[in-house]
């Protein structure tokens, strides 16, 4: 049995479509950064986690005021 994937989740893989789509090029689950970030832009500075509570929408009212005060959840 399988379980909970980690990493190649779905909304990952639509991310990382809609990215490459763009021009976008990064480099996938970062061992060497902290929390192992699915999406790395290292020129940028900028990691993305797929996170499954966000996309279920879990404490989503919460997680709501964070993003419109610009802090990161």
């Amino acid at each position: 049995m399988r379980g909970n994937r980690s990493k190649h989740t779905k909304p990952e893989i639509l991310l990382r479509k809609a990215l490459w789509a763009r021009g976008l090029r990064c480099r996938l689950h970062a061992k060497d950064l902290p929390g192992k970030p699915d999406i790395v832009f290292r020129r940028a500075w900028v990691v993305v986690f797929c996170d499954g509570d966000f996309w279920h929408g879990r404490d989503w009212e919460q997680r709501r005021a964070k993003l419109a005060d610009g802090a990161n959840p």
